[in-house]
C-alpha cells in the first residue's frame, strides 16, 4: 500500500518542538494527472534504452509501495529531524 500520510517532527536543542502531520493522498491525487502525462514518455524511454516497460513500471511501484512505515531519522549537534510515513 502506498503511504497516505506523513508524520513530520523537528526539534531543537532549546526545547523547541514543531510536529507535522502531511496527508500524502492528497498529493497522489494532484500528482495523478501529472503521472498519466508522463506514462508515454517513460515507455518510449523505456522502449529506446530496450528496458521491458511493464517490468520497469512495476518496479517503480513496488518501490512506491514498500516505502508505508517508513522511519527517516537525521540528528545535528543542535537539532534534530524525523519523518514517518504510513
Amino acid at each position: 500500500m502506498i503511504p497516505f500520510a506523513a508524520e513530520i517532527h523537528i526539534r531543537s536543542r532549546m526545547q523547541r518542538h514543531f510536529n507535522l502531520w502531511v496527508p500524502l493522498a492528497v498529493l497522489w491525487i494532484l500528482l495523478f494527472p501529472l503521472v498519466l502525462l508522463l506514462l508515454p514518455i517513460l515507455m518510449i524511454g523505456c522502449l529506446v534504452v530496450r528496458i521491458a516497460p511493464f517490468r520497469a513500471i512495476a518496479t517503480l511501484w513496488g518501490i512506491l509501495t514498500s516505502m508505508a512505515d517508513t522511519e527517516l531519522a537525521i540528528e545535528f549537534t543542535d537539532r534534530s529531524f524525523s519523518m514517518h510515513l504510513y
